[in-house]
């Protein structure tokens, strides 16, 4: 089956050469590069793309999947054209040609050469993006440094917890202990030095071929006693608060799943063969809790990747998915295309979309995906300076513009699962379809994953 690798086609102009050659401008979004092409297509599907009047004052999405419609027997297409206030999507009839030509891109056979128009385009916005980026730099250091603080102090109780327990542990040590052939278990029987395998996340040793605990060297289980009661009230209330009762835990799912940790160097489209992700774009919404208990039903875990603006109307939504064990990600505060706004504006948005997530979750948030999948190597290095890690995608059922759980279902049964991230939507539909994915997926034997 064939495997998905370029992420998002988006077209930037329609022309006709001197020569009397149909051509589209495009930029294509290919694992961890991006680059503008111009490509020759037929005059047939020109003339129907240039129809639908796509660039029309918005942002126009050529699919990747032109179907055929066997009523009147001809291949068809649509363009996802957005604004600020809308998203539409538009049909158009297509060539066999043309048809091939969007596959060979979405298997990532790319155009040699890159239009020349594109790279001047790309570098006046450099240029002109440079002085805004000077500006932004003591914001950027300002924030980085408020949400590095944000950080440790999320973390602060567990780690005064681990302070006070490795000061029980020294204090323990040092007292002196009478013993001739070794150390004393509780029924008095020597065990030799060296003996057994030690469990040091507990302090404790344990027997080889035994069950036998053995506990710190004690001459005497009187000894025990008396150190026990001498120690500090507080230190007592200290190692006790570390053990909570399991009703504090959050109601993790039995673990079916791996994390893994994304490479802050980079942005993550896809992973090694055998495993396969699901995320969830838009979030949260009056869904989030339905698709959470799904998934936690089929003990499995998916990355949420919420909108600020969405977590404010929905915070329970937000509370439930991570007390769940749900992996959160932030999507920006409002959704909008963030490559086409100033450093500053970035840093501000990703910081306030951060900040609310962090105080519903009480976890770092370090998870981010640009609406879209627009990203740029400035918007890419603001993220970073916020300990932001860029996830990305390589598995696009546009299940958001399926009218049918069935239409969702099928591309998944049309594709091959190993190594993708697939990128869904909070949507009726997507709901519906959720259960027999799931069945599908894991009657693929893959290792599911989140991500951190």
């Amino acid at each position: 089956m064939e495997a998905y690798s370029t992420q998002v086609v988006e077209l930037l102009s329609l022309g006709k050469t001197s020569e009397g050659i149909h051509q589209m401008k495009v930029v294509v979004t290919h694992e961890h590069k991006q680059g503008t092409y111009v490509i020759a297509i037929d005059e047939f599907t020109f003339l129907e793309i240039e129809a639908c009047r796509p660039l029309n004052g918005a942002r126009a999405r050529i699919s990747l999947y032109p179907k055929w419609d066997p009523y009147r027997n001809t291949y068809y297409s649509s363009i996802i054209r957005t604004t600020d206030f809308s998203r539409e999507t538009l049909y158009f009839v297509c060539s066999e040609e043309y048809l091939n030509q969007i596959k060979q891109m979405r298997q990532g056979q790319l155009p040699s050469a890159a239009g020349n128009g594109g790279q001047q385009e790309q570098e006046r916005r450099e240029i002109t993006a440079a002085g805004a980026e000077s500006e932004a730099q003591l914001e950027v250091s300002t924030l980085s440094r408020a949400n590095f603080l944000k950080r440790i102090y999320i973390r602060v109780p567990r780690m005064v917890n681990l302070v006070l327990i490795g000061f029980i542990f020294l204090v323990i040590l040092s007292i002196p202990y009478h013993s001739k052939a070794g150390l004393m278990d509780l029924g008095g029987r020597t065990n030799a030095a060296n003996t057994g395998n030690t469990n040091e996340a507990n302090g404790t040793a344990v027997m080889e071929g035994s069950n036998t605990a053995v506990l710190p060297a004690f001459a005497s289980v009187k000894e025990l006693d008396q150190h026990e009661a001498a120690l500090p009230a507080a230190v007592k209330e200290a190692e006790a608060g570390n053990r909570t009762d399991d009703k504090d835990q959050p109601d993790q799912p039995q673990k079916n799943y791996e994390v893994i940790d994304v490479d802050p160097e980079k942005k993550l489209f896809g992973l090694p063969k055998g495993y396969v992700a699901l995320t969830f774009d838009d979030g949260p919404s009056r869904y989030t809790e339905k698709i959470v208990d799904i998934l936690t039903s089929s003990k499995v875990a998916a990355t949420f990747l919420f909108i600020g603006e969405n977590a404010k109307r929905n915070p329970d939504a937000v509370r439930y998915a991570s007390k769940q064990g749900m992996s959160i990600g932030n999507h920006s505060w409002d959704h909008q295309e963030m490559t086409k706004v100033a450093p500053a504006e970035q840093v501000q948005n990703l910081s306030k979309t951060v900040s609310l997530l962090e105080s519903l979750t009480h976890t770092a948030v370090t998870l981010f995906r640009p609406p879209y999948g627009a990203v740029d190597d400035k918007l890419f290095e603001v993220a970073g300076k916020q300990h932001m890690k860029t996830l990305m995608w390589n598995r696009d059922p546009e299940d958001w513009n399926h009218k049918k759980p069935e239409d969702i279902l099928r591309y998944f049964h049309g594709i091959e699962a190993s190594g993708g991230i697939y990128v869904l939507h909070e949507d009726k539909n997507t709901v519906e379809a959720l259960p027999d994915i799931l069945k599908y997926l894991k009657g693929k034997s893959l290792t599911f994953a989140i991500f951190k």
